[in-house]
C-alpha cells in the first residue's frame, strides 16, 4: 500500500503544482488530458514542477495552499481519503497494467522476506547518501543535498536536528522514524 500511496501522492503533487492529469482522458472525465511528461521519471516531473514554481510563484503557493486544505480534509475525514485514493491507484492500474503488476509483485515479495527488502532500501540509500557527500565527511551540506538529494534539500532545515548545517544518518534516520510514527498516528 506504502507503494500506491507514493504514487498517489506524486499524482496529486504533479496535478496541484498544474501539470495535467494522468490518462483519465480515457474515463471521459470532463477536461482531463493525457499527461505530455508520462514516461518521465519522477525526478524528471519534480524538476519540471520546480522550474515552473519559480517561473510562477503565485501558482506554487496557491497549489500550496490547495495541498494542506486537501491534507486538513484528509486529517477530518481519513476513510474517504483513502477511498478517494485507492480509486486513484485502481485508475493508475489500469492505465499502467504492466507497472501496477511490478509493482504489486514486488510488494508481495517483500510480504515474504521483509528483512530482504528493508535492506535492498537501506543499500540504495546508502549509495544515493556516499554518491551526495562530495567531500566524503559522512555529512550531506545544504549545497551537496541540493546537488544530489533534492527531497532531502527541501526538508533540510526539518531535519537538520542540532542546526549545524549539515545532515547526518542519523538525523536521517531520527526524521524518517518521526514521520512513520506520525503516519501511522494518522
Amino acid at each position: 500500500m506504502k507503494t500506491f500511496a507514493g504514487i498517489a501522492a506524486v499524482a496529486l503533487a504533479t496535478a496541484l503544482l498544474g501539470m495535467q492529469p494522468t490518462s483519465h482522458a480515457a474515463e471521459g472525465l470532463p477536461g482531463a488530458t493525457v499527461r505530455a511528461d508520462a514516461g518521465k521519471s519522477t525526478a524528471e516531473r519534480r524538476a519540471r514542477a520546480e522550474e515552473r514554481c519559480r517561473a510562477e510563484p503565485e501558482k506554487c503557493r496557491e497549489a500550496q495552499a490547495r495541498g494542506k486544505e486537501r491534507r486538513e480534509q484528509c486529517q477530518a475525514d481519513p476513510e474517504k481519503c483513502r477511498a478517494e485514493q485507492a480509486t486513484r491507484r485502481d485508475e493508475w492500474c489500469k492505465a499502467n497494467r504492466e507497472r501496477c503488476r511490478e509493482l504489486q509483485a514486488r510488494r508481495e515479495q517483500c510480504k515474504a522476506d521483509r528483512d530482504k527488502c528493508r535492506a535492498e532500501r537501506e543499500a540504495r540509500f546508502e549509495e544515493r547518501f556516499r554518491g551526495a557527500d562530495a567531500n566524503g565527511d559522512g555529512a550531506i551540506s545544504r549545497a551537496e543535498a541540493e546537488q544530489g538529494m533534492p527531497k532531502l534539500a527541501r526538508r533540510f532545515d526539518a531535519i537538520d536536528a542540532n542546526r549545524d548545517g549539515v545532515v547526518t544518518r542519523g538525523e536521517l534516520a531520527a526524521a524518517r522514524k518521526a514521520r512513520m510514527h506520525k503516519s501511522r498516528d494518522s
